[in-house]
């Protein structure tokens, strides 16, 4: 079973699914087409996205088949000199990880998507455009509590806002990733330092985001939050998305296996 590499089947695939492959969906596009390999079956619905642009290997498991087993086992060749890696699944696909990893922490979380025709922009008084030049202030505001997917491109290649106490940045929201060409954006890393929260500031900042997505044209926004975090639901929820799954992140480790081997292209 070969690695799947014509973009549009693969894209063909994921649109069966939009809200919850918005993230693979926008994989497809530079940058992050770079770090983006895909395996599927030739004849079934299931495909999965390996992605490499962290320290630890995403993997992301779109739709169903009783083709999983052998797509995990080109992965696992994929992965042949890497221990650890983050699976993103849902519910009916988690026993597979579960059999075939060891797994270290499981997260219950749950995909939003914004309402079509529910956003309504808030004040942005006090929210500020950030760009590269404001990276070493982001990191700052990080330090304490760094989100698990935050990378210094994402300054450049995606939208974020802030708002600032002085020189300070106290509080940020941005995307995880955008593609603008194909519709989809995904709100991310939002954080308000410690101190100056129960402000509002999550609140406005997502709000902002969420707005220039729109005006931009995306159509298909949709955020991660972890399933008992429920303030940030509501303020989710106040902004117009809604759930659409329950699902799991997993950090898991490989367990120690017989070496595979690739299988060979048509068997």
């Amino acid at each position: 079973m070969p690695q799947l590499t014509e973009p549009d089947p693969i894209r063909e695939r994921l649109e069966a699914d939009r809200a919850w492959a918005a993230f693979a969906l926008a994989d497809l596009e530079p940058p992050y087409a770079d770090f983006a390999s895909w395996f599927g079956s030739t004849n079934g619905p299931a495909i999965a996205l390996l992605y490499r642009a962290f320290a630890t290997p995403i993997l992301l498991c779109v739709g169903t088949s009783r083709n999983w087993d052998s797509v995990l086992d080109e992965i696992d060749v994929a992965l042949r000199d890497v221990q650890d890696v983050y699976a993103v699944v849902r519910p009916e696909t988690l026993p597979l990880i579960r059999d075939r990893y060891e797994s270290n922490d499981e997260r219950s979380m749950v995909r939003m998507v914004l309402e079509p025709g529910r956003h309504r922009p808030l004040s942005s008084e006090g929210v500020c455009r950030l760009g590269p030049d404001d990276l070493e202030a982001v990191q700052r505001l990080y330090v304490s509590e760094p989100p698990d997917f935050f990378l210094p491109s994402m300054l450049a290649d995606g939208l974020y806002y802030g708002i600032r106490e002085g020189e300070q940045l106290v509080a940020v929201a941005g995307t995880h990733v955008l593609a603008p060409t194909l519709g989809v954006g995904a709100l991310g890393n939002v954080y308000t330092r410690s101190d100056h929260r129960r402000r509002g500031h999550a609140t406005a900042l997502a709000g902002a985001v969420t707005s220039e997505l729109i005006r931009s044209g995306v159509t298909t926004i949709v955020l991660n939050v972890r399933e008992d975090n429920h303030p940030a639901r509501r303020v989710y929820e106040r902004l117009g998305y809604k759930l659409y799954c329950h699902y799991f992140e997993v950090s898991a480790s490989r367990r120690p296996i017989q070496r595979l081997q690739p299988t060979t292209p048509g068997v």
